[in-house]
């Protein structure tokens, strides 16, 4: 029987080398050796804890969500400009993650399996459902605020950046040096920026500054 608080070390380390697998290989490479191997622990453990490889990913994706909004919510609630809170929100999804946040690796490493699993794909979508609604919300305080003029509705826009996102990300996968993050991070900006009526423009060693389009 696992000592009193072991249980939480081990699924701890579990969920550690599973998000580490998907986020440097791919759906195929997850295994329970492969997870004991990365974790340091016995197969034994692994599967007294998780019947399956299935199980295992469920609970690494609602591990790695949990982080992932964590992480967004501060960026949504810290002081400062509605702008300056959307490029953090870029900078978030473009750079890489700071340690313990999972990145666009981890959740390109489970397209593989996502055709053939309607749970998986439920959850997935449920981190780009999250990241657009966030997205949504700030670009509505905005309007409010008299800071943008949209011409579409918030949720739409989000829903275009998000799904730009998604796909640069892929794209940064597979060909990084085509597709760095600089590279994903200033079109994200365009994109964003000329859906609000506004550029997002960066000068050399200085953070981002906004400038308004003549009316």
């Amino acid at each position: 029987m696992p000592k009193l608080g072991m249980e939480a070390i081990r699924r701890r380390q579990v969920m550690d080398a599973v998000i580490h697998i998907l986020s440097t290989q791919d759906w195929r490479d997850l295994t329970i050796r492969e997870v004991s191997d990365v974790a340091g622990i016995s197969s034994g453990v692994v599967t007294h804890y998780f019947s399956n490889k299935r199980a295992l990913t469920l609970d690494a994706i609602n591990d790695a969500i949990l982080q992932y909004v964590k992480a967004l919510g501060k960026i949504e609630h810290r002081r400062g400009a509605i702008v300056d809170r959307l490029i953090a929100l870029i900078d978030f999804v473009s750079q890489p993650s700071p340690p313990g946040i999972p990145d666009w690796r981890f959740w390109l490493g489970l397209l593989g399996r996502m055709p053939f699993d309607r749970v998986l794909q439920a959850e997935v979508q449920k981190v780009h459902r999250l990241y657009a609604e966030i997205v949504a919300r700030l670009i509505e305080a905005g309007i409010e605020g008299r800071e943008f003029r949209p011409d579409r509705t918030p949720q739409d826009i989000a829903l275009k950046f998000v799904s730009a996102a998604v796909g640069m990300y892929a794209l940064m996968v597979a060909d990084p040096q085509d597709m760095p993050p600089e590279r994903c991070r200033r079109l994200l900006l365009d994109l964003l920026g000329q859906d609000l009526g506004l550029t997002l423009a960066e000068m050399p060693a200085a953070p981002a500054r906004l400038i308004s389009k003549p009316a």
